[in-house]
């Protein structure tokens, strides 16, 4: 099939998406008897609240349906709602999605309740604390070509505390990353990392970001004056910082920039490239509401793995211009 044709992709997938499909109107049929059995939870809270009001005579009866509501309209949901969307969604990345993947990318797998671990998440370098707060999920992983691969979502998040107007502490979190965390073979032993980050100070502080830039250390400056703009390069070996940034790496990353958005991180380490894109949607998920072979739907989810497979592409990681050490 051609590697990105959506109609070819729905015909590699047909037989999944008609099994799919039956499931999806199963949960839809659920869906709606439990419409049903929330009505009838709320009209038996709504008997109990005017009892109490017409046995006591006071309003406060009222708040006496609530506990019924409440306790009754969480198990209907859980029953007929949470339990039956769940069982969808993963029957569509276990097979479906999982069935895309290899039609396009034969060296690829797929395996939605895994992710990339915090510990990796924490020494690629990409990011200067620890989270409190981890997870992850779709993790894919293998061959792309000639280059060893592997990305998937995390959401990763630090504790914070806060006291009120009345002295009480609160603690909440706060996202340090959230979005695709991608690790690639470079095939190049490096001394030291190098790090690519996105010039945010002289982004918005214009000459006063550029002094504050030199207080990080190691900072390093290249010669393509739209890269310099986009990031700041900082590592310990000068050399070897623009053996890896040469001109073309240096344009092909200003590329990825601007198509990923704001917020690239790159960091050269231990003969991998690994790469934080930012990205507030979930991506990789059916939607219960569409058929399981909607042409739309499958265009959105080759756009989201087209997206993540084709940073090999763009990067030339395929190419072997270095032998390791």
């Amino acid at each position: 099939m051609s590697r990105w044709d959506i109609d070819q992709a729905l015909v590699a997938v047909s037989d999944e998406a008609r099994e799919l499909e039956a499931v999806r109107q199963q949960v839809l049929a659920e869906r709606a008897a439990g419409k049903q059995k929330l009505l009838f939870v709320f009209g038996g809270a709504l008997v109990v609240a005017l009892g109490f009001l017409t046995g006591s005579g006071s309003p406060l009866g009222l708040l006496a349906g609530l506990p019924v509501a409440l306790i009754g309209g969480a198990i209907v949901h859980h029953v007929y709602f949470a339990k039956g969307a769940a069982r969808y969604q993963a029957m569509f990345k276990r097979q479906f999605v999982s069935r895309v993947v290899k039609a396009i990318e034969p060296g690829m797998n797929y395996e939605p309740d895994q992710g990339i671990s915090e510990q990796l998440f924490s020494q690629s370098g990409l990011f200067s604390s620890r989270p409190d707060r981890y997870s992850c999920e779709d993790l894919f992983h293998g061959r792309i070509g000639e280059t060893e691969v592997m990305f998937s979502e995390v959401h990763a998040e630090d504790r914070r505390t806060r006291r009120d107007s009345k002295g009480n502490t609160e603690t909440y979190y706060v996202t340090i990353f959230k979005g695709i965390l991608f690790i690639a073979d470079f095939h190049k032993d490096f001394r030291s990392p190098v790090s690519v980050m996105p010039d945010i100070a002289e982004r918005h502080l214009g000459w006063i970001g550029k002094k504050l830039q030199k207080l990080g250390g190691n900072l390093q400056k290249l010669e393509n004056p739209e890269f310099e703009q986009m990031y700041v390069v900082r590592g310990e070996d000068p050399v070897e910082a623009r053996y890896i940034l040469t001109p073309s790496m240096q344009e092909q990353l200003v590329e990825l920039g601007k198509r990923v958005g704001d917020g690239l991180k790159v960091v050269f380490r231990d003969s991998q490239v690994c790469l934080a894109i930012p990205n507030k949607e979930d991506w990789f998920e059916g939607d219960l509401h569409k058929p399981a072979g909607d042409r739309q739907q499958a265009a959105k989810l080759m756009s989201e793995l087209k997206s993540c497979f084709m940073i090999v592409d763009e990067l030339d990681l395929n190419t072997r211009i270095w032998t390791k050490d």
